[in-house]
């Protein structure tokens, strides 16, 4: 019966097994897709830091797909019933939650479309709850275009009013000579709705033109509603002390609401390993292709994990081995930028080679391993002020070794300028598995 299905996974496992994956540029669309989260995130005036995971290539996104040719028949109707789904499933083949969602018939069509000069948008299929919807799309163009970049994205009642956005998060920009597009929008709210009806308003740009598009579509109302596992424990990983207030589990994702401890010695930068297993050893790990968590406060801060909504296990664990944590007085690094110099870094001096050019802050990081993070955050001049960096990059010198780019701000600042690290290449390890269910 799907046996169409089946051929094209036969077919893709085939392509997939002869190429040979760049994991060197993989590495850098992750930190390309990253700075335009933060950036868009900006846009947005998000005060605190949200983590974004990006989009990364088709090759990896499919590995997942290749431990298994057969596929439920549920997915598989699912991916034959609905034009373009599978470019939808690349989208979530790395979130187990979503594809879930999809194998218990939680996903939604929608087919909504507006077409303006040459220029089609089409709302393919969203699949929501009460904290958030995750709005899948496709742009076609008559013409082939260099570029295509999704632009001031904005959801809202269909009568135009303000949701209670908490934030959101849209597709990077596609290039090279394409004619389809899709991607994904998620917008995840600070408290739950009802809302059943919207209005979606979102900007197109080519290399050549952009074209405004208002569309209106409805949802099915939602009838699951999100299973809470109040905690109120504390686990204790290198000397520093974590309470697991609670692990909310919704059809999307699971929120682990996390506070430390203000007598810690450490500033925690990234619970990395943080993960669900049931009583089987499956696992249900931290979201890598959109939002993955927030901070709520300098204390507090709520991770992500794939969803195991459906899955509905008897026994379920928090685990963790791994935290990303530096001392609390080398949590930031101090320079002089008119005499490009580093004042004071964390132990190990790993931050080298100063360079102002023009309002570009130039930075050399030195590691002995590989690290995927972009480690800057807040910066605070001589007189207090705050502001981020208006611009960012990163590049690849060798294996070990990253050059970090900050955009300074056109406006006067006074030195020395202190920059707030929001990741590092330090850790603490552990052994927690704290049972929720």
């Amino acid at each position: 019966m799907f046996e169409k299905e089946e051929k094209k996974i036969a077919d893709w496992q085939e392509k997939y097994e002869h190429i040979d994956i760049p994991m060197d540029k993989i590495d850098r669309a992750i930190h390309l897709g990253f700075e335009e989260g933060k950036s868009a995130g900006r846009i947005m005036k998000r005060k605190r830091k949200v983590w974004i995971w990006p989009s990364i290539a088709v090759a990896v996104l499919f590995l997942g797909l290749l431990t298994c040719i057969r596929v439920s028949p549920t997915f598989a109707t699912y991916i034959s019933s609905i034009p373009g789904m599978e470019k939808i499933v690349e989208l979530i083949r790395d979130n187990k939650g979503l594809l879930a969602a999809v194998e218990n018939n939680y996903a939604q069509e929608i087919g909504v479309s507006q077409e303006k000069n040459g220029m089609k948008l089409t709302i393919n299929s969203v699949i929501a709850d009460e904290q958030g919807i995750v709005i899948f799309y496709t742009i076609n163009t008559k013409e082939k275009q260099k570029r295509l970049q999704v632009e001031n994205v904005d959801l809202r009642t269909i009568d135009g009013k303000k949701l209670p956005e908490g934030y959101s998060s849209f597709g990077s920009p596609a290039e090279n000579d394409i004619k389809s597009y899709t991607d994904s929008i998620e917008y995840f709210f600070k408290k739950p709705i009802k809302q059943q009806d919207f209005k979606l308003n979102m900007k197109v740009k080519t290399s050549e033109r952009s074209e405004s598009f208002s569309m209106k579509f409805s949802i099915n109302r939602q009838e699951k509603t999100s299973q809470i596992y109040e905690l109120n424990k504390t686990v204790e990983m290198g000397g520093q002390k974590i309470k697991v207030k609670k692990v909310t589990i919704y059809p999307l994702r699971v929120a682990v609401h996390l506070e430390l401890n203000p007598n810690n010695t450490k500033k925690i930068l990234d619970f990395q390993d943080l993960r669900l297993v049931d009583q089987n050893g499956e696992v249900w790990s931290k979201i890598i292709n959109g939002v993955s968590g927030r901070d709520i406060s300098d204390s507090e801060s709520i991770i992500y994990l794939q969803s195991n909504y459906f899955s509905k296990p008897k026994e379920l664990y928090l685990v963790m081995n791994k935290i990303q944590a530096i001392d609390k007085d080398e949590s930031y690094v101090l320079v002089d930028t008119e005499k490009q110099q580093i004042l004071k870094q964390p132990k190990g001096n790993i931050l080298s080679i100063l360079e102002l050019s023009g309002s570009n802050l130039i930075f050399t990081l030195n590691t002995k391993k590989k690290f995927n993070y972009d480690i800057f955050g807040l910066i605070n001049d001589a007189k207090g002020n705050k502001f981020y960096s208006e611009r960012s990059f990163i590049e690849d010198l060798d294996e070990n070794k990253k050059k970090f780019g900050l955009g300074l701000p056109s406006k006067n600042y006074t030195n020395p300028l202190k920059i707030e690290l929001n990741y590092y290449p330090s850790w603490i390890e552990g052994n927690i598995k704290l049972r929720v269910k």
